[in-house]
């Protein structure tokens, strides 16, 4: 008896020791004492070897150290397969966006329609390459259209100034020159400003400074500024009917507009010809109509009047 399970015998409690150097292996030992008559009489030990535990236990880290490796490499495998599948779509996705350039952005990355989260990826790239596109179509109509319109009234500006310089001028042609000069400069300026403006629509960042106007004062005003291009084409500018309508509108983009319409009216109206200028309510509707009695458009050019620069 060791002295704790002694102590504990002499008051009546139970002992458990795990006690070395009585075999090869320890044994585990369970000291209880025996009571008769409220005093200890005896005491009786039970004691069991370790060996199966510890065989065990020595078994199982052999096991473990064997296994372990082996599931760690299999993990590992398995893991990296399951990976390279699952990121195969993404290889596939970073293949196909190296692809698509500012040349090529017509391009689209393939979804495989499972909804995924890849899925959704591809379907926002896709939104944004869209975008993209329509914003470099936008750049390279910007260019055409500029290039387009203004090549005629600098060829012009150019002609005129190289026949000034062949020879000496008299102050009177050097005046003729330089207002000719002048008048192109105005419109490329008018162009630059026009197509700033297109500019602006297609790229929906054209801002619309709505408020009360009076329409048939818009109309009134347009139609003075018009008569002296009307006057010097022989073409009679009248109003038939103005009637007072308020409307909430731009008053800077609806005077281009009805400008322009006249301007075209004018423009392609022969001598002694009318262009009529028309305002009346229909029901909650402003009806502002510019009529003229030109040449008229041929009903296959009429489908394409909205073509820009047609």
């Amino acid at each position: 008896l060791s002295p704790n399970a002694m102590h504990r015998a002499a008051e009546g409690l139970q002992t458990f020791e795990t006690l070395s150097g009585l075999g090869p292996y320890p044994v585990r030992v369970l000291t209880q004492p025996v009571r008769e008559a409220g005093r200890v009489t005896s005491v009786i030990q039970v004691g069991m070897s370790l060996e199966s535990v510890t065989v065990t236990r020595r078994r199982f880290l052999l096991v473990m150290a064997t296994v372990l490796p082996l599931a760690l490499l299999f993990a590992g495998g398995g893991g990296w397969l399951l990976a390279q599948r699952a990121l195969r779509p993404v290889d596939r996705m970073t293949e196909a966006a190296r692809r698509i350039s500012a040349e090529h952005l017509d391009e689209r990355l393939d979804t495989t329609g499972s909804g995924d989260e890849l899925d959704r990826l591809a379907a926002t790239l896709n939104d944004m390459l869209g975008r993209l596109d329509a914003a470099f179509r936008q750049v390279r109509q910007f260019s055409a259209d500029a290039s387009h319109e203004l090549q005629t009234p600098l060829t012009i500006l150019k002609g005129e100034l190289e026949v000034a310089l062949r020879a000496p001028r008299s102050p009177d042609e050097y005046q003729r020159v330089l207002a000719s000069a002048l008048e192109e400069s105005e419109r490329v300026a008018r162009l630059v400003e026009g197509l700033l403006l297109l500019s602006r629509a297609d790229a929906g960042v054209l801002r619309m400074d709505r408020q009360p106007l009076d329409l048939a004062e818009l109309v009134l005003e347009v139609g003075e500024s018009a008569r002296v291009l009307a006057e010097a084409q022989g073409v009679t500018l009248e109003f038939k009917s103005l009637a007072p309508v308020t409307i909430d509108g731009d008053r800077a983009h609806l005077r281009r507009l009805l400008l322009n319409l006249v301007d075209n009216g004018i423009k392609y109206t022969l001598a002694r010809g009318r262009v009529t200028l028309t305002l009346q309510r229909d029901g909650e509707w402003a009806a502002l109509r510019v009529a003229d009695t030109g040449i008229g458009l041929a009903p296959e050019e009429q489908e394409r009047i909205f073509q820009r620069f047609y």
